[in-house]
């Protein structure tokens, strides 16, 4: 045998079966009773009150707020571990606790700032979720292994939508018809819009807070009467 030929016969019996290449970070499917990896976009953050809460005396609470988010993905989702990043006078990581569940298809989820306001049932309480009125809001979703899944707002501009003008405070929604929006986008959000209708979404608001409190935690948001941004149906 010529010396070079034996010389690739000696290397290639060295060689071995070939290693299984080594992963970053590994896809949680939650068989293991923990948490599911996500997918961009497979949760969105469908609604912000980040100006706080105003209860029948009308005193205003800026430390009562929530963030609701909604499953979009193809089946539930167990987000134990996932985070809320909140980017604006400071930034602040804020992770899920475990809720005992999943999140079904099509489900919303609220986590507020605490169970002792106007929100006295939330999914979860987020110990220290905070705003800063006046100031940038930008919000955004991670799964266990920091993987992005949505951002919303901008960490250079005053929040979207929503607000309080010393009477009412008003939640950031999202257009439930606006297909492949962008929460990054200022067009995909609206003020919170009383409506005449059968099945309430307010209902997760203490009654002694909802005249003044004009949010949707945990529901479906409201009709979008603006006109600037979407319009028809799912037809």
């Amino acid at each position: 045998m010529r010396p070079a030929l034996a010389a690739l016969a000696l290397a290639a019996a060295c060689n071995g079966t070939p290693e299984t290449p080594r992963q970053g970070v590994g896809f949680r499917d939650g068989l293991d009773g923990g948490a599911q990896s996500g997918e961009r976009g497979s949760v969105k953050i469908t609604e912000v009150l980040w100006s706080g809460a105003v209860p029948a005396s009308g005193v205003w609470d800026p430390t009562d707020v929530f963030v609701e988010i909604r499953n979009e993905s193809a089946r539930p989702l167990v987000i134990t571990g996932w985070q809320l990043v909140v980017t604006g006078a400071n930034t602040q990581t804020y992770p899920i606790p475990d809720i005992g569940r999943a999140i079904e298809v099509g489900e919303h989820w609220f986590f507020a700032a605490k169970a002792t306001g106007c929100f006295p049932e939330p999914d979860a309480v987020l110990p220290g979720l905070a705003f800063f009125a006046g100031d940038p809001v930008e919000v955004t979703l991670l799964d266990a292994d920091d993987r992005l899944i949505e951002p919303i707002g901008a960490d250079n501009a005053p929040p979207f939508a929503g607000g309080y003008d010393l009477v009412e405070s008003r939640s950031m929604e999202r257009v439930e018809l606006m297909f492949g929006a962008e929460g990054t986008s200022p067009t995909a959000w609206h003020f919170y819009t009383q409506a005449e209708v059968e099945i309430p979404n307010n209902d997760r608001i203490a009654p002694d807070c909802a005249a003044r409190t004009l949010a949707s935690p945990g529901r479906p948001n409201s009709p979008d009467y603006s006109g600037a941004t979407a319009s028809g149906s799912l037809e």
